[in-house]
């Protein structure tokens, strides 16, 4: 609203300040009015969100993250190690990583930063239950002949031949 338009409405310049005054305030207290309302809107919604977390002990809650905390940094060491583990003995030729850690004391085992393990051989394993793992055999293939090894002939080869010369026989 302007003091302007309301003079040109036949009205004086005093009684057109007096309007525009009583105006501003009415326009004053409604915006108060609105800020008003809507600030007890947030403090209801704050009140409501408190009220969820009455009685909540947040001390306990810090110990039980600490809890889960620690609950999984173990269970991820042990993961690791037990990964570790069945690495090692894969490339040990285990033929059943499963029952091979059946006979390790896998407490005495530690999974050291550099991600080698502290406390574990397999040598004394091998001695003992070598049938839990494959052994390296020589595989024959072939008719059995060496090359490089010359003719090798038995004694009976050598009669032969010098009863078929002495015959007269050609080869």
């Amino acid at each position: 609203m302007e003091k302007e338009k309301i003079i040109e409405l036949g009205i004086d310049e005093e009684k057109a300040e007096k309007i525009m005054e009583i105006y501003s305030e009415s326009v004053k207290n409604m915006v108060s009015k609105d800020e008003l309302t809507a600030a007890n809107k947030t403090i209801s919604q704050l009140r409501e969100t408190v009220k969820e977390f009455d009685g909540v002990d947040v001390e306990q809650l810090k110990k039980d993250i600490s809890g889960w905390e620690t609950k999984y940094n173990t269970d991820i060491t042990n993961i690791k190690k037990n990964n570790a583990v069945d690495m090692a003995i894969v490339q040990a030729k285990g033929k059943n990583p499963k029952a091979i850690k059946a006979l390790l004391d896998m407490d005495k085992i530690k999974l050291k930063d550099d991600g080698t393990l502290d406390g574990f051989n397999l040598e004394e394993l091998k001695k003992s239950d070598g049938y839990l793992f494959d052994t390296e055999e020589k595989k024959y293939t072939g008719t059995g002949f060496e090359a490089g090894a010359g003719n090798k002939q038995n004694e009976n080869d050598v009669f032969i031949s010098a009863a078929m010369t002495a015959a007269g026989i050609k080869k």
